[in-house]
């Protein structure tokens, strides 16, 4: 075995050149930490990278230290100034690899080695005068196989950043090997810019709401500790085991069902069995526990690299005759609320919870609580031809709490396990307080859905303020979005339009209906690529447009209308804002089909109707393409032999096609095709209630006639009130120009005077 000892640069061989950025609360908070225990490693974070390819310690440390170059977080320091801790980035510091050739040992000597080296890289702590908190070790079996260790602190990492570097790493490698650059995507914010907006955001107004809520929540805080087989020591050690439990997969799947039938996230129904299970252990009605929540709500932050994290704070009252699914209910309830104050930090709710400052003790919770649904690696593999990234479970680096409990996603099923503290915990006492975990899991059921009466009596009390009770999407969100929204007719007097919209033009529309009716655009579908969207179910989508849609107008009545497939939850909207007491006048469906109508036809009509569909589509694509509407290379992009042979490029290159700034198209093409993708497949597992409400549905003249093409698109099933259909001339993308805005506008103003005559009506016999 041959080991070659190339770490990171020492200070004195760094570039003098630096800037300095300030620190966030939570980097403050694990400098003062370390600096209190410079001998414990608790606070590092380390990853085993499996990879794969063809392998050389070279091309491994060349693609690393181009990352450290990339990522300005990977070669920062701390400096403590008379203004307080600043991220002290370096222009340049060598990065340099550790190797440890297991390639002569047995497959059992090399697992060994490799356990051995592992557990040293996560126990060894980091120094504060560091240069640069991140160290890697390859351990190569052979020449296409080999272990990676990368360990990181605290100050300079979190999980979402790592899957960002796996990924580039394995580009990097492949290119390297390749003899091309990199495909990485630019770097437009590094964590140092972050820190700074962070501290300009608290400054503001805007965090006043977190504030107020958080005082609230916290109000009688007492910490929730859980018994130890011994008392606490007075110097901190942070020595901790972790024990697992695996889950058959008929309990994993009867979670997944009960979570999905509360309407709550999977973390809602563990975290509920987790407090039920210490309320049984402690006897304490007041169940406290932390949480880690990505702050990462706006989507120029998702290729930072750095800590963008938050812990928050989620106290249950628990007692013995709760049930699992009461529990899940508050839980989800909880979670909900904290995600919408998701930015005020950790550090801030700590002196609101008169946490006195304590370094032998974890700060304000001792029990934390996580649950990891998916991750780079766990059995997903990353790929680039012949390069390929797995990771595999991590080594212990220090306790951080007395108990921390997290439930993971593993290639053979979830898993649920805890690290104590064996300084207060025997082995034993660990190994109590999971099964009997996994006791109150197994007590799962899944409940029937809440009938729509006392869904809306429980959904009507939790509503503050003007906003829905949703919780998927940020306060924060919610407002960048109501940034974007189009205002038409702004001075009207009666009752607005509000447009739940993708890529349609209203403003032949508004001139229509007359400046007295305001209408509003509500773009709900991103101009960006998204490539990480969290499965929601479509009520869940439409709840945070009712939470928009209350921003922009707090109360009733209401006219909401829906471009294609946004009419569905223009209508879903409607329901839920009519459960929560208002008045919905109208519902304007444009385009839009009824979810189902499509899906539970027999298969052979589906495939004869999307085989008709496809038909029509073709020739007239291409006519656009000849007469210059629409690019050939868009055109040609439509078929699927087509991109995954690459042809248009090819074509391109030999001068077939022309390059005519049809990449544009197909960019655009790809962030609506994805984006509108996504609410679909949510949307396919929808199906809407009854509605006796008054429908408008306008159909283009591109939609099909005969049997397979309803005239009502399918909402007569579902519409019991007034429901009218209107052909509107044009094709889907024309209808609001201007032939089709005024047959639009000609039949919405005679629906207008139906709700003025009717609201008239109701009056006279009041």
């Amino acid at each position: 075995m041959n080991s070659i000892a190339l770490n990171i640069a020492p200070v004195q061989e760094v570039e003098a050149g630096h800037a300095l950025f300030p620190a966030t609360a939570c980097q403050v908070r694990y400098w003062h930490e370390q600096k209190a225990s410079p001998k414990a490693s608790a606070l590092n974070i380390a990853f085993r990278l499996q990879l794969s390819g063809p392998l050389t310690a070279a091309g491994i440390e060349q693609v690393l230290g181009e990352l450290v170059a990339r990522h300005e977080i990977l070669r920062t320091g701390f400096l403590m100034t008379g203004a307080g801790l600043r991220q002290q980035v370096w222009s340049r510091v060598p990065f340099r690899l550790e190797v440890v050739d297991l390639g002569g040992l047995d497959e059992q000597a090399a697992l060994s080695e490799a356990q051995r080296v592992g557990q040293e890289q996560a126990r060894t702590p980091f120094e504060l005068s560091c240069a640069s908190f991140f160290r890697a070790v390859w351990l190569p079996r052979s020449s296409t196989q080999g272990e990676l260790q990368l360990t990181f602190h605290s100050l300079v990492m979190d999980g979402w950043s790592f899957a960002i570097l796996v990924r580039e790493l394995v580009e990097g490698l492949a290119a390297l090997h390749a003899g091309h650059d990199p495909d990485y995507p630019d770097v437009d914010l590094h964590h140092g810019d972050y820190a700074l907006w962070k501290g300009e955001f608290l400054a503001g107004a805007a965090i006043d709401r977190a504030r107020v809520h958080w005082r609230e929540e916290l109000k009688g805080f007492s910490r929730f500790d859980v018994a130890g087989d011994r008392p606490r020591p007075p110097q901190r050690r942070f020595q901790g085991v972790i024990r697992s439990i695996l889950l058959p997969d008929a309990l994993s799947e009867r979670l997944i069902a009960a979570a999905k039938a509360q309407g709550v996230t999977l973390f809602s129904v563990a975290a509920a069995a987790l407090a039920m299970s210490l309320q049984k252990a402690t006897g304490q009605g007041k169940v406290a526990m932390g949480t880690q929540m990505s702050v990462r709500d706006q989507q120029e932050l998702e290729g930072v690299i750095g800590p963008l994290i938050n812990t928050v704070i989620l106290r249950l009252d628990v007692n013995r005759s709760s049930t699992l699914a009461d529990v899940t209910a508050q839980c989800g309830a909880k979670l909900s609320d904290a995600i919408e104050h998701l930015h005020l930090p950790f550090e801030e709710m700590m002196e609101i919870a008169g946490e006195v400052s304590d370094m032998q003790r974890p700060p304000l919770c001792s029990v934390n609580f996580a649950l990891q649904q998916s991750f780079v690696g766990m059995g997903d593999e990353v790929r680039r031809q012949d390069f390929a990234a797995t990771t595999s479970p991590s080594f212990n680096a220090g306790a951080l709490y007395d108990l921390n409990f997290f439930m993971v996603r593993r290639p053979e099923g979830w898993r649920i396990s805890c690290e104590g503290d064996t300084d207060l915990y025997d082995i034993e006492t660990i190994d109590r307080h999971l099964a009997q975990w996994r006791e109150v899991l197994e007590t799962a059921e899944v409940m029937p859905q809440r009938p729509p009466e006392q869904a809306a009596a429980k959904d009507l009390a939790q509503v503050a303020g003007g906003v829905g009770v949703s919780g998927f999407m940020s306060r924060a969100e919610l407002e960048a979005k109501a940034h974007y929204v189009v205002h038409f007719n702004e001075e009207g007097s009666q009752t607005p339009v509000i447009v739940l919209n993708n890529i349609a033009v209203l403003y032949e529309l508004a001139k229509q209906v007359g400046d007295e009716r305001p209408i509003v655009d509500v773009p709900m579908v991103p101009k960006t690529p998204q490539p990480n969207f969290p499965l929601r179910a479509f009520e869940d989508l439409a709840a945070d447009a009712v939470r928009l849609i209350r921003l922009i107008r707090p109360r009733g009545p209401y006219i909401l209308m829906g471009y294609c497939v946004l009419g569905a939850m223009a209508l879903e909207a409607a329901h839920q804002l009519r459960r929560e007491g208002e008045t919905v006048e109208l519902v304007v469906l444009t385009d839009s089909w009824c979810p189902g109508y499509r899906e539970t036809m027999p298969w052979y009509d589906r495939l004869l109707r999307k085989f008709q569909v496809r038909m029509d589509d073709i020739p007239r694509d291409y006519r656009l393409a000849k007469r210059g509407e629409m690019s050939m290379i868009a055109f040609l992009q439509q078929f699927r032999t087509v991109r995954w042979l690459h042809l248009t490029q090819l074509a391109v290159k030999f001068g077939i096609l022309k390059n005519d700034g049809a990449n544009n198209m197909i960019d655009d093409n790809l962030w609506y095709g994805r984006n509108i993708g996504y609410l679909r497949e949510q949307q396919v597992r929808y199906r809407p209630k009854p509605y006796d409400g008054n429908v408008q549905i306008f159909r283009s003249g591109q939609v099909l006639k005969g049997r397979l093409f309803a005239h009502d698109m399918g909402w007569g099933e579902v519409v019991s009130g007034k429901l009218i259909v209107t052909e509107v001339p044009g094709m889907h993308n024309q209808m609001f120009r201007a032939a089709g805005a005024a047959v639009m506008g000609k039949q919405l103003l005679e629906r207008f005077a139906e709700t003025v005559s009717g609201k008239q009506e109701s009056a006279h016999e009041a």
